[in-house]
């Protein structure tokens, strides 16, 4: 497992690696996404209220996915 060296400098993260940590979060937060939104039918049958609560829940994931994957981390100037 190849090890980063050590960063000595407080310049910005190259433009590949901001895109793969967007790419990364998005990626994570779709995945809880979709899992919940799997999981509600059963904790529907299970208790109606879980199920409701269970998508709204993740109703609001894509959303925040897209904020966040779209967040600016580098000052503009």
């Amino acid at each position: 497992m190849p090890t980063r060296p050590p960063v000595i400098t407080d310049a910005a993260p190259s433009l590949d690696e901001e895109q793969a940590h967007r790419r990364r979060t998005y990626v994570i937060l779709m995945v809880v996404h979709l899992i919940g939104f799997a999981a509600s039918y059963p904790l529907y049958l299970w208790t109606p209220v879980a199920g409701v609560v269970a998508v709204v829940l993740t109703g609001v994931l894509p959303w925040i996915a897209v904020l966040l994957a779209n967040a600016a981390t580098r000052p503009r100037h």
